[in-house]
């Protein structure tokens, strides 16, 4: 059994809207402490995790973990049929495989009943364990502006870190452009200059999930993945990773999971060099 309900649609509207430009088809978890969802996009270049915990919900029940395979192109279009002012019930019937959607205002309902995915539920991707060295906190809107300059030029965006100043930088056939960043919420942490690139692409995707935060947590290193973090009201979040563009060979990216075995294969590395000198 799965019932959940808000007062206002507006904020799982946007949540959904942001997933679906990422993510084609996922499972959400449903179970007594509330919603999550973990997907990774077909080409395995970004990775993108919601957590809505029960307290985001006016009423939220969950009898059992419950797993919700659903279409989010599918899903975004039935959401965008209700309204910001709108209040909004969620419940599961499982002997139909269907999500049902009432959308409520004054006195009138309107129902949607979305099917739910059959196929075998494909295997979790697990989160990479990644150590950064530049960490920082930004107005989502000065982070929104920056790609938004930054696409008239280019594809891709390197962002660098120093103590002082975050640079965002983009060139291509018509010109160049560069972003000093220096009003953080919070001062940065920085272990020496860190600097990345990557796409930007992706990162308009990204930045969507600005219509409901304020601010976002943003976390990288040299020639690694990016993560940002971005808080739900008032206890939730939904945290992408990005895999950075590598210009080694013929491949663009290295991914995400690849970024992870790189890690351990380093590790593994040391540990053999360690055993050699003893």
């Amino acid at each position: 059994m799965f019932e959940a309900s808000l007062d206002s649609a507006g904020i799982l509207i946007k949540i959904i809207d942001a997933l679906a430009t990422i993510i084609d088809i996922a499972t959400f978890k449903v179970s007594s402490a509330g919603l999550t969802l973990k997907a990774m996009d077909p080409s395995h270049v970004a990775m993108v995790n919601l957590e809505l915990p029960k307290s985001a919900f006016k009423e939220f029940k969950s009898d059992k973990t419950l797993p919700i395979r659903i279409n989010l192109t599918d899903l975004n279009r039935f959401m965008k049929r209700g309204s910001a002012g709108d209040a909004l019930d969620l419940s599961l019937d499982q002997k139909l495989n269907k999500l049902k959607l009432k959308f409520k205002s004054g006195k009138s309902t309107r129902t949607f009943s979305l099917n739910l995915l059959t196929e075998e539920e494909e295997e979790e991707s697990p989160t990479p364990s990644l150590d950064f060295n530049a960490k920082l906190s930004l107005n989502t809107a000065d982070l929104q502006r920056a790609i938004k300059d930054a696409q008239i030029v280019g594809d891709f965006i390197t962002f660098s870190l120093t103590e002082e100043v975050l640079t965002l930088e983009a060139s291509g056939d018509s010109g160049n452009v560069t972003i000093e960043v220096e009003d953080f919420i919070d001062r940065p942490s920085v272990k020496e200059k860190q600097s990345s690139m990557y796409s930007l692409e992706y990162l308009a995707d990204i930045i969507k999930a600005s219509s409901f935060a304020g601010t976002v947590n943003i976390e990288f290193s040299s020639e690694m993945p990016i993560k940002f973090e971005f808080p739900i009201d008032p206890e939730g979040k939904i945290t992408y990773l990005l895999a950075p563009r590598v210009e080694e060979e013929e491949e663009e990216y290295e991914g995400i999971e690849a970024e992870e075995a790189d890690n351990e294969e380093d590790a593994l590395d040391e540990d053999e060099a360690e055993k050699e000198d003893e």
